[in-house]
């Protein structure tokens, strides 16, 4: 399968993402996004035009994908919190809320962010280590977990992503801001 990879950065988690989809036999390229929002946005767009993809995945993407390109293509977000967790600092909030357990989700991109369909999940158990020792390890082993999931689901094509709205999950849905610096401890 063709799979485009969408990145703010080529960090750990995309290297790994990058090599073990390629190890596993997919044909996969990498896009960064740019900085300026047009310039990324019509490099997104050029990247999928020539790469023609069977599946655009996000594994690190700070930004929103064009609404052009996830309406047209299944775009899946890997977004490092549970199921329902929605915002730009998850880890950062579980980190600081001294949370024992926590997830991935890789859900399908839509109009509000982090609110898309599920496509798959995973948890781990939270060490008392810093942020960058938790994503490098149990975040990243926990990711790629649920993009192998997502992945063969996509691949079967009988697969029906499970909204985020709606039963348990709605009682469970919360949007958290950025966490600021003035609120976190040192």
């Amino acid at each position: 399968m063709q799979i485009l990879l969408m990145a703010s950065a080529f960090n750990s988690l995309t290297q790994r993402v990058h090599a073990e989809l390629r190890d596993r036999g997919h044909t996969v390229a990498v896009e960064l996004a740019a900085p300026e929002p047009s310039v990324r946005d019509e490099s997104l767009r050029r990247a999928v035009r020539e790469f023609a993809p069977d599946l655009i995945l996000a594994p690190l993407l700070k930004t929103a994908i064009p609404r052009d390109v996830w309406a047209a293509h299944t775009c899946l977000v890997v977004h490092p919190g549970p199921p329902g967790d929605r915002g730009p600092s998850s880890l950062d909030w579980a980190i600081q809320e001294g949370v024992d357990t926590w997830g991935v989700t890789v859900l399908q991109a839509d109009e509000e962010m982090d609110a898309g369909d599920i496509w798959a999940s995973a948890t781990f158990p939270v060490p008392p280590v810093g942020k960058s020792d938790l994503y490098r390890n149990e975040v990243s082993d926990a990711a790629l977990q649920a993009v192998h999931l997502a992945v063969e689901r996509f691949s079967s094509g009988t697969y029906v992503p499970r909204p985020q709205t709606g039963g348990d999950e709605e009682s469970r849905i919360r949007t958290r801001p950025y966490l600021r610096q003035e609120h976190r401890r040192i």
